[in-house]
């Protein structure tokens, strides 16, 4: 899960923490999937990941974030940032829904980082993201 450094991550302890700042061994919420509900999950690896280009997908917040980065939709399904299309609903903190307005794809080197956590997930700019 690469993000642009200055996403913001939700922390277990209710925070919102750059994703340039977040370290191995932070708490952040993420998605049990199983349970269908929030938990907490431990950082394992937050690392910079250089890439050729870069998708800005724009919600109620913009993120930029590698091609293949993993959206959890409304249904609990995922869908890679490149193929999300206007309309579609991705899951937000809290379980509502927010809808894709526009995804872009940014034709230029950028430095991401990449972050993974025990739980394979996440919430940027409070959205839940995954592996």
């Amino acid at each position: 899960m690469a993000f642009d450094p200055e996403t913001m991550i939700t922390m277990a302890d209710g925070q919102f923490v750059a994703a340039g700042d977040i370290e191995k061994g932070d708490e952040v919420i993420a998605l049990d999937t199983d349970a269908r509900q929030a938990a907490a999950a431990k950082v394992l690896e937050a690392d910079v990941f250089p890439a050729e280009k870069a998708v800005l997908v724009r919600m109620h917040e913009e993120i930029t974030c590698s091609e293949g980065q993993l959206f959890i939709m409304k249904d609990f399904s995922t869908k890679k940032a490149i193929d999300l299309r206007p309309g579609d609903l991705v899951l937000k903190e809290g379980f509502a829904e927010t809808p894709v307005k526009s995804v872009r794809v940014l034709e230029k080197p950028i430095e991401l980082i990449e972050i993974t956590t025990d739980k394979g997930s996440f919430v940027a700019e409070g959205v839940f993201v995954t592996e």
